[in-house]
């Protein structure tokens, strides 16, 4: 890794705007940030003029991406099978952290599906194992922690792509279990609050261990919802995809939609493809709740990036992939979706598109374009900034110190995490595309 980096005259998206400047990157951080920063002793020096230096995109919620997927390991086209080996394992989300940084993602938080419990134990550890292979550090710096997504669901016409013999009632003792296979690297649970009693008692647990509870794939009344928030669920699992309970009756609150819609302190994930949420529910939801509570997604699978696929297995789920190989479906389920192939880049794009047009609402009449400035912060805001923040790596913990802000990301500020992305915004028929010209994950090039 180069000691020093200096990335000349890029215009970067600072947190008040753009500015055609320098940045220094030293020893993993940001270290300068100005004009005319001299270059004579760098050990490598950027050109930047004419592209855009943002903060690195995080992805909270992703399944797999490039023919890997965390729970089942490696997809085999061949024999349509999961590889599992340790050593396949391993490698394979060797590849995937790669994938992942090829579309501007500096950090992932990997999702499971529901699975066996031992299967879950299993693959925890071999990602613990990855995560502590000082040989892979390269990319391991992208892996930011695990978030279970299905193992604690209940209601079958809620369960989506996740296959219901493999729910569990919420336990103290079930998430330890799965909390020491993992080292540690859980940092998201998804606990539905239908499960009444155990789901409180393990949401106020989880809380207590400064574990980010989340709730989707829920039929839960608003009551229900609204008691889970209260201790301590912070977090709507992409919200408004599918399995996610509404009702516009009066009664109990209605459902988990409008709970969330009401509650404050809940940040709520949308997967921002254009299909599995219209922009249309995007641009409310934004309205609705403010873009400090809105964190984008890819809620991707393994088929991301994996040309040639058209039908799939996973878990005794039949699955497709749409004729325009823009999103998946679940084979027997009419228009029901199973995951994404969506990355973020091209979320961060729809976002910044959506910003800039007139967009007619659903619960809004019209949402107003913004300018191109402001929808690029805007748009940083719901790809980095507030999910850096979500999971609490945005800023240093009150007992951590300052020293510790070098471990901090999801904006572009000095003693931060050299953690950026250098791309173009081109323009073509009205629609604006990132295409990413480099990486960096604590200064490395990647």
């Amino acid at each position: 890794m180069c000691e020093k980096i200096v990335i000349k005259d890029g215009s970067a998206l600072l947190p008040d705007g753009l500015t055609v400047t320098d940045i220094e990157l030293s020893n993993g951080v940001i270290a300068r940030i100005g004009r005319r920063i001299p270059a004579g002793e760098s050990s490598a020096v950027i050109d930047a003029e004419g592209k855009y230096v943002l903060p690195g995109f995080i992805d909270i919620h992703t399944n797999g991406i490039g023919g890997f997927d965390l729970t089942k390991g490696v997809y085999d086209a061949e024999s349509g099978n999961f590889l599992s080996s340790e050593e396949t394992y391993l490698n394979g989300l060797d590849n995937a952290l790669k994938k992942y940084a090829g579309t501007g993602v500096t950090r992932a938080v990997l999702t499971s599906l529901a699975s066996p419990v031992s299967d879950l134990l299993r693959v925890f550890r071999y990602v613990n194992t990855y995560r502590n292979d000082t040989r892979r550090q390269a990319w391991s710096e992208i892996l930011a922690g695990i978030y279970v997504e299905g193992t604690f669901m209940k209601q079958v016409e809620y369960r989506g792509a996740h296959n219901p013999d493999y729910f569990n009632e919420p336990s103290r003792e079930l998430f330890d279990e799965l909390q020491r296979a993992a080292g540690g690297l859980i940092r998201i649970v998804n606990v539905v609050p239908e499960w009444g009693t155990p789901a409180l008692d393990l949401i106020k647990y989880l809380t207590s261990k400064g574990i980010v509870c989340a709730a989707g794939h829920s039929g839960a009344t608003g009551v229900q919802y609204s008691q889970a928030v209260a201790n301590g669920t912070r977090l709507a699992t992409h919200f408004l995809n599918g399995p996610t309970g509404s009702s516009t009756k009066p009664f109990d609150g209605g459902g988990a939609v409008e709970s969330v819609l009401r509650a404050d302190d809940v940040c709520t994930e949308i997967i921002a493809d254009g299909y599995h949420v219209d922009k249309s529910y995007v641009m409310d939801t934004i309205k609705r709740k403010g873009f400090d509570d809105v964190v984008v997604i890819t809620d991707s699978m393994f088929p991301t990036l994996l040309d040639g696929l058209q039908t799939f297995s996973i878990l005794g789920v039949e699955g497709r992939v749409s004729s325009n190989g823009q999103y998946l479906q679940i084979a027997d389920r009419g228009n029901a979706l199973f995951g994404s192939t969506l990355t973020m880049d091209t979320a961060f794009s729809n976002i910044l598109n959506w910003l800039t047009e007139p967009i007619e609402g659903i619960w809004y009449r019209l949402h107003a374009p913004l300018s191109f400035e402001e929808a690029l912060l805007k748009s940083s805001d719901v790809c980095s900034k507030n999910p850096a923040k979500v999971i609490g790596i945005f800023e240093p913990k009150a007992t951590s110190g300052a020293n510790n802000l070098r471990d901090c990301t999801g904006s572009i500020e000095t003693g931060k995490s050299a953690d950026l992305v250098i791309a173009d915004i081109g323009e073509t028929r009205g629609e604006r595309r990132v295409k990413i010209d480099r990486v960096f994950v604590k200064g490395r090039s990647i």
